[in-house]
């Protein structure tokens, strides 16, 4: 009788010491059909420049399965595979964000609570460091996210500027085109687990 109770007693103390028997981690990876966008004025016309070549995962924790929580956000495009209609402005974009020096645009976040807005959809704000060109700002991020059979699909924009991150927003034509410093990133990232 007092084994069964030692050993019942060094199960459940086994199980409360073991978090992975608590709660559980699912992490998702982007897909092909994910993109990020930079989106801003100038003087003449609007410009973009996007890019279809990431990474990204997103660690969740979960419950009965579904997403309870976010545990980590990682995101990472190489500045050069920003590209737009104008090789010219996509061009000075890169040497504006010393794209030689600091290649990779990133974005890594710490946990962070999420609101279901009905079975299949949820809004998450992450809060994080955003570097590029070697300067690291911290940003909040929204994104609304819906599950599509086997997929993640998170959606979302913000506002930001260069010159926040030591960039000059590129000059064309002697200076006659002149880019405004405030810019949307606008991201679509397809997650599969």
């Amino acid at each position: 009788m007092q084994i069964k109770k030692a050993i019942l007693l060094f199960t459940a103390f086994g199980i409360l010491n073991n978090p992975d028997v608590l709660s559980q981690s699912q992490t998702y990876t982007a897909t092909d059909g994910s993109y990020v966008e930079v989106r801003g004025t100038s003087t003449l016309h609007d410009w973009s420049m996007r890019s279809e070549v990431l990474t990204s995962e997103v660690e969740f924790a979960t419950g009965n399965g579904e997403p309870e929580s976010i545990e980590s956000v990682v995101f990472i495009v190489q500045k050069v595979t920003l590209e737009s209609d104008n090789a010219r402005l996509h061009r000075m974009a890169h040497e504006e964000m010393d794209a030689d020096n600091y290649p990779e645009i990133s974005f890594e976040s710490a946990g962070t609570d999420i609101s279901w807005i009905n079975d299949h959809t949820f809004r998450a704000t992450a809060e994080g460091d955003l570097t590029v060109s070697g300067v690291t700002r911290r940003i909040n991020v929204e994104a609304t996210c819906a599950n599509e059979g086997e997929l993640l699909i998170c959606t979302g924009a913000k506002d930001l500027r260069m010159t926040d991150f030591d960039i000059d927003p590129p000059r064309l034509f002697l200076g006659t085109l002149r880019t405004h410093d405030e810019i949307t990133v606008e991201f679509r990232m397809m997650y599969a687990r």
